[in-house]
């Protein structure tokens, strides 16, 4: 059973922050994940407001053959406005005063909790990215699951882009192609606002209980105002229906490669102008890792890829992302 912690820093945490009478300037982050979305996301202002409308094209004019003195009817193309809005993802940094003036460096300490509280921001939005719902969170913005959450034949369809990994239950994970761009996916924020995290030292603020008792506390304010637009939904697949526990035999293997290609070919033609990158979580990583060594295999490689080597597959690189989760639903 995992160990909850209060709310506050208890003098445990304090004397944890301190060796041999001196601040360490480094904390073990147990709690660390990769948060790649946040390195690799293109960025837009909203052009409505806290909202972003993007017009979709849905329908093509007909073009019609004519005889001489014959006539054309008129016609258009039909277009369907989406409306996505951003979220306001927010955290307070509450310290008890003294235990800040008696560190040996204030400061330090103090920006070392900030370091804890700046990545749960960045877990939750990119938990937010992925499967964000407003219908079950509407203080939030959907995610990417959310939007290919059906599968289809119909070309038209978002559908068309996930691709069934044959799996069912509730142990699958996906495999996603994600193309960013301002034609694209974005991440998006506030008109007239600032992009990223946003901080404010509040200073030493006085609480009270609900006793009446009170106490000087340092308050830092984290914020950011975020949401998802996606304006080209075929230049982003989604693999869904992984089977987790299939991943070690070699039929999962097999089919696994083949479904990477397919995901390649359904976005290939789409995701011109921007930047593609594949997202996995640990377990699929490992796997992909292993097809580097088959010398048959031409389409897995390492390549350098923000100052890292990385692993591709047909010069995309692989991130491995930890907020893909192992236990999803079977996607129909």
């Amino acid at each position: 059973m995992a160990t909850l912690g209060t709310s506050y820093l208890n003098l445990a945490d304090r004397l944890k922050r301190t060796e041999r009478g001196e601040q360490a300037a480094t904390i073990i982050e147990m709690m660390n994940e990769t948060n790649v979305i946040m390195q690799d996301a293109n960025v837009i202002e909203c052009n409505d407001g806290s909202n972003h409308i993007t017009t979709i094209r849905t329908g093509l004019p007909t073009a019609t053959f004519r005889r001489i003195y014959g006539f054309v009817p008129p016609s258009k193309s039909t277009t369907a406005q989406v409306k996505d809005p951003t979220g306001m993802l927010e955290t307070y940094s509450i310290v008890d005063k003294d235990l800040v003036d008696k560190a040996p460096n204030p400061k330090l300490f103090r920006l070392s909790e900030s370091t804890a509280f700046i990545e749960a921001m960045n877990q939750g939005l990119q938990k937010e990215f992925f499967y964000g719902n407003t219908k079950t969170r509407p203080e939030g913005f959907d995610g990417l699951a959310v939007r290919y959450n059906s599968i289809s034949t119909d070309k038209r369809n978002i559908g068309y882009n996930i691709i069934d990994g044959g799996g069912s239950g509730d142990d699958n994970t996906s495999i996603w192609f994600i193309t960013h761009g301002d034609q694209h996916v974005s991440m998006i924020y506030p008109q007239g606002s600032q992009a990223g995290m946003q901080h404010t030292d509040d200073g030493v603020q006085t609480e009270t209980d609900a006793n009446g008792g009170k106490r000087k506390v340092y308050q830092d304010h984290y914020k950011m105002d975020s949401g998802l637009t996606l304006r080209d939904w075929r230049s982003t697949c989604r693999i869904a229906n992984i089977d987790v526990s299939d991943l070690d035999s070699k039929d999962a293997s097999a089919d696994l490669i083949a479904l990477m290609r397919k995901a390649y070919y359904r976005i290939k033609r789409y995701s011109a102008g921007g930047k593609t990158v594949i997202y996995c979580n640990t377990n699929v990583l490992e796997h992909f890792d292993a097809q580097v060594e088959n010398k048959d295999n031409i389409h897995f490689s390492y390549q350098e890829y923000l100052g890292q080597k990385t692993l591709t597959y047909k010069g995309i690189p692989i991130r491995e992302c930890d907020q893909i989760l192992d236990t999803e639903a079977k996607v129909s």
